[in-house]
C-alpha cells in the first residue's frame, strides 16, 4: 500500500517537476528573474484545489467523460505553449521579457492544476481514515521528495552548460514532455471512448512492465505505453513533427522579418 502510494504521488509530480525544472532553466538563460515562480506556483496550487473540489461536478460534464476530457484539454494546451516556447527561447532578441515571462507562468499554472487536482483528490479520501493517514502522508512525502530531487538534478545538469547546448537541451527535453502530454491526453480520449483505439501494435510488458514503478515513472514523463495502438504512436509521432514544425515556421519568419527590417533600415 505504501509502495503504490509513493509510486502515485511520484508519477503525479514527476513530470511537473522536470517540466518546472526546464522553465527555470530557460529562465536563466533568458536573464529573466525568478520572481514570476512564486506567484506560478501559488496560483497553480489554488487552482489544483479549486479543480480537485469541482472534480466530481466536472466529471459529470460530458455525459459523465469530463475529468478525462477537462484532463486531455489541458495537455494539448499546455502542449500548444511549449511549441511557442521551443522557438522563442532561439530568439530571445526579438521577443520581450515580459512575454517570455508570461508563457512560463502560464505553463507552470495550467501543469500544477492538473497534477495538484489529481493529488488533491487522492489524498481527501485519507481524511476519513486516521489510521491510515499518517503512513499515506509519510508515502506521499518521500514520492514527492524524489520527483523534487530528480527535477533538482535537472536543473542543475542544464545550468552548468553552455548557452547553445543548454538551449538544444530545452528543446530536447521539452519535446519529450510535450509528446508524452499529447500520448497521455490520446489515452484519456480513448478510455473514454472519443478516440478509437484498434489493436495493440506491440506488448513491451516483458522489457517494461506498464504496472512497475519504471514503467510508471516512463509514463509520467514520456506517456509510456507498453501495448500502444497506431492512433497512439501517431499522436506521440506528430506530436514531435507539430513541435519542429512549428520551431521551423518561427525560425522562417524571423529571418524574414530580420531582413525586411535589415532593408528598410538601409533605405
Amino acid at each position: 500500500m505504501l509502495l503504490d502510494i509513493i509510486v502515485i504521488v511520484l508519477r503525479e509530480t514527476l513530470e511537473a517537476s522536470i517540466l518546472i525544472a526546464v522553465l527555470l532553466s530557460v529562465s536563466l538563460s533568458q536573464s529573466i528573474k525568478f520572481s514570476w515562480t512564486p506567484i506560478a506556483l501559488l496560483a497553480g496550487f489554488a487552482g489544483a484545489v479549486i479543480y480537485g473540489t469541482r472534480l466530481g461536478a466536472i466529471s459529470e460534464w460530458f455525459d459523465y467523460a469530463g475529468q478525462e476530457v477537462v484532463n486531455a484539454g489541458m495537455q494539448l494546451l499546455v502542449y500548444v505553449l511549449i511549441c511557442i516556447l521551443i522557438p522563442l527561447q532561439w530568439q530571445s532578441r526579438s521577443i520581450s521579457k515580459g512575454m517570455m515571462r508570461l508563457l512560463l507562468s502560464a505553463i507552470v499554472f495550467i501543469a500544477l492544476i492538473r497534477e495538484g487536482g489529481e493529488l488533491y483528490v487522492f489524498y481527501t479520501g485519507f481524511l476519513q481514515k486516521e489510521e491510515v493517514l499518517v503512513g499515506a502522508l509519510t508515502s506521499g512525502f518521500i514520492g514527492l521528495a524524489v520527483g523534487l530531487s530528480v527535477g533538482a538534478i535537472v536543473y542543475y545538469t542544464l545550468v552548468v552548460r553552455e548557452q547553445s547546448q543548454a538551449k538544444l537541451l530545452h528543446g530536447l527535453v521539452l519535446t519529450l514532455v510535450a509528446a508524452g502530454m499529447m500520448v497521455q491526453a490520446t489515452q484519456l480520449l480513448i478510455q473514454v471512448d472519443w478516440i478509437s483505439a484498434g489493436e495493440p501494435l506491440w506488448d513491451s510488458n516483458w522489457l517494461i512492465p506498464e504496472s512497475s514503478v519504471v514503467g510508471q515513472v516512463i509514463y509520467a514523463i514520456f506517456g509510456y505505453e507498453a501495448t500502444p495502438s497506431l492512433v497512439e504512436v501517431w499522436a506521440y509521432s506528430f506530436s514531435i513533427a507539430g513541435v519542429i514544425m512549428v520551431a521551423a515556421l518561427f525560425s522562417q519568419y524571423c529571418k524574414r522579418h530580420s531582413f525586411i527590417s535589415k532593408r528598410a533600415s538601409d533605405v
